[in-house]
């Protein structure tokens, strides 16, 4: 009888990590099984850059491509036009999400390689979805489509209509130069600013006219010496939109397109604010008006640190980047080396604003040494297969992770305890 129950106990932690690998492998399978049908469908939205809103063309072949694998699929949701929800039940439970963004940036195509992140996300939901439909899993996975990351914050207006709503948790993946389980990111703030003068003749009278690009000038000289007293996290970016045509004739209009970063909202705003006297003195300087008309106003990723010690553990342990001779070489920091770092990334996103909804993590993975998002090399990068590969098995274990938090009840008591601690002690 002892021996009977010694051996029950000795062989139940091995039955257990079958009955994983099996699952891990079933759902590895069933998106295995859609290699060619992601493959074209990341083909095509590469081939087919669209802006902020006008995904018109992503939108329809994701959610096609979607509705036809099985998911309840709202197209234009929320009274966004190309923005979509793509959702699948199986009883009650947890209820896990994934982003898919699929917007351009003007002139550069996908270079900063949204294709691959709307591929990784459609491919994770499909796991999910496995999981849920056949393998005994519990819950909802809901894939939602998010235009106008770039420069619309898509997830925002999400956000206020309440698509995120009653959702445990927000995975998505980014790819860029490294691997990353715990992601920083900066604060962002952006305006449309626009200076109005006065025109007159520049050689005949020019005493007569009020120059608005001195406006600008002055303020981006300003800007200019103010960056002695900035912080090493801090940013402030300008250019130059639109400004009279004539050369011989006093600018009456200068039009410009301003951004300020921080590593936190609140640190963010310090320089908002400076930046905001520097543009308003610049007018009184200039004798114009000056007019600012913020645009953007995006948040720091707040990674979950019980979600990316999650994701990080089942990379490792399927995907192992050490073990490949083809991503041996690209940094993969140990999540707990990331989570006490001090300081964090430049880029922004709206993935922030969501963070400080929900549980959420922004993971990333590399496809270049050499390239990095926003760069003309980076679009090539991502049209490789290397990047279609390296964004399958992304999505792959953002499925894991999720299936994980619908059947882990102690993980996702865990992550909701970790978010109630970060609402308490913000940055």
């Amino acid at each position: 009888m002892h021996r009977n129950i010694l051996f029950t106990l000795a062989i139940a932690p091995i039955c257990l990590a079958n009955n994983q690998s099996s699952l891990n492998a079933d759902i590895f399978a069933a998106i295995d099984k859609r290699e060619a049908q992601l493959a074209q469908m990341n083909r095509e939205i590469l081939e087919h850059p669209e802006l902020a809103y006008n995904e018109v063309y992503a939108h329809e072949i994701l959610t096609s491509f979607l509705k036809g694998q099985g998911f309840n699929v709202t197209r234009k949701a929320y009274n966004i036009s190309t923005a979509f929800v793509a959702e699948y039940e199986n009883g009650p439970g947890k209820s896990v999400s994934f982003n898919a963004e699929y917007d351009a940036l003007k002139g550069m195509g996908h270079s900063c390689g949204h294709n691959l992140i709307a591929t990784s996300g459609v491919a994770a939901a499909i796991g999910v979805k496995h999981a849920l439909e056949y393998l005994g899993v519990q819950g909802r996975v809901v894939l939602l489509g998010t235009p106008a990351e770039e420069t619309g914050g898509g997830k925002i207006r999400l956000l206020e209509a309440g698509a995120y709503d009653g959702l445990d948790c927000s995975l998505m993946a980014h790819p860029t130069e490294s691997y990353t389980s715990f992601c920083r990111t900066s604060a962002a703030w952006a305006a449309n600013v626009t200076w109005t003068g006065y025109g007159a003749h520049a050689g005949g009278a020019p005493w007569l006219g009020r120059n608005a690009m001195d406006g600008f000038v002055t303020a981006y000289t300003s800007t200019g010496l103010y960056r002695q007293q900035l912080q090493p996290s801090d940013r402030i970016h300008h250019i130059m939109s639109e400004s009279s045509q004539l050369v011989n004739v006093i600018p009456d209009l200068a039009q410009s397109q301003w951004q300020v970063r921080g590593p936190s909202r609140k640190r963010r705003d310090v320089v908002v604010n400076h930046v905001r006297e520097i543009i308003e003195s610049s007018a009184k300087a200039t004798n114009t008006s000056v007019k600012i008309e913020p645009t953007l106003d995006y948040w720091e990723v707040q990674s979950n640190a019980a979600l990316s010690r999650t994701y990080y553990r089942l990379l490792m342990k399927n995907f192992d980047p050490s073990k490949d001779p083809k991503t041996a070489n690209f940094t993969n920091p140990d999540v707990e080396e990331e989570i006490y770092r001090i300081g964090g990334g430049g880029g922004t996103t709206d993935q922030g604003n969501v963070s400080f909804k929900l549980p959420s993590i922004h993971v990333t993975y590399p496809i270049s040494a050499t390239a990095s998002p926003h760069n003309v090399a980076f679009r090539a990068a991502a049209a490789t297969d290397f990047a279609f590969v390296q964004a399958i098995r992304t999505a792959k274990i953002l499925a894991l992770t999720g299936v994980e938090v619908l059947r882990n009840e102690t993980l996702a008591r865990e992550i909701w305890k970790e978010f109630k601690r970060q609402e308490a002690t913000p940055i």
